[in-house]
């Protein structure tokens, strides 16, 4: 934990947040996630961090709480059993799907790409439906390249933003897709453009899994970023969102 926090330091970040990913029963893929024995552990870590880097940086306890249907009340359960500042909702898995199939792997299934993606989305909403999460992480981490969202799943996507709109819930950008082979924001920059004419905030995320990808891209990202207006930034303590504006750089507040 130290080496990204070190690192997000070193590249100017002023507030991170760690979200390992939930725990689920029964050992369900068991190989992507903490056991629950370990939770305990997480958070005195990061508190150990918090108290070492008092004055240098921010540092937020965070989850990444995969939402897949039939498993609502556990997540009720353990969401409510420890206090986290910020719950990422992620969809890995589809339950109509066979097997519940990891969404990587859809090309296994005997659906449409436009089924896919509607199977996908309509999983998001319900999950957004449950109140049990505050940002929606990775958008269309479904998304094949050469087949844009927008051109299958128009309706669903706008349904989501509704959702999450209506749930007073935020929307991580994650720049973990330019560097694998989709190169791609998550969401895509059109999709982007929809979330911020509806004045959903934002949440910057690096999805970092190693240290020294932490902060990536976000230089570039804020320079695109001031090509738009009303973009709202989302924070969060103890899991209460506060909005802030999105300084330009002929700001006085602004810092590069």
């Amino acid at each position: 934990m130290e080496e990204y926090v070190e690192t997000a330091i070193e590249n100017g970040v002023t507030e991170i947040c760690f979200a390992d990913h939930i725990p689920f029963p029964d050992g369900f893929d068991a190989e992507h996630r903490m056991a629950l024995e370990d939770l305990e552990n997480y958070i005195e870590q990061i508190n150990v961090v918090k108290r070492k880097y008092r004055q240098d940086i921010t540092i937020l306890i965070g989850i990444e709480a995969d939402y897949m249907e039939g498993y609502e009340t556990y997540l009720e359960n353990f969401l409510s059993s420890f206090q986290f500042d910020l719950v990422i909702m992620s969809i890995h898995f589809i339950k109509k799907w066979a097997g519940g199939q990891w969404v990587f792997n859809y090309e296994y299934t005997r659906r449409t790409l436009k089924q896919k993606y509607r199977d996908y989305f309509n999983a998001m909403i319900k999950g957004i439906r449950t109140g049990l999460f505050d940002v929606v992480g990775h958008f269309d981490l479904v998304k094949r390249h050469g087949f844009p969202v927008l051109n299958y799943s128009q309706k669903e996507v706008k349904e989501v933003l509704d959702a999450v709109s209506k749930a007073g819930m935020s929307i991580e950008l994650n720049t973990s897709g330019i560097r694998r082979p989709i190169n791609d924001l998550y969401p895509s920059l059109e999709i982007l453009e929809l979330v911020i004419k509806q004045k959903i905030p934002i949440v910057f995320s690096s999805d970092a899994h190693q240290p020294e990808y932490v902060g990536y891209c976000f230089d570039e990202l804020l320079n695109h970023l001031f090509n738009y207006s009303g973009f709202h930034v989302a924070q969060y303590h103890r899991r209460q969102l506060v909005t802030h504006k999105l300084a330009q750089p002929e700001d006085e507040l602004f810092v590069p």
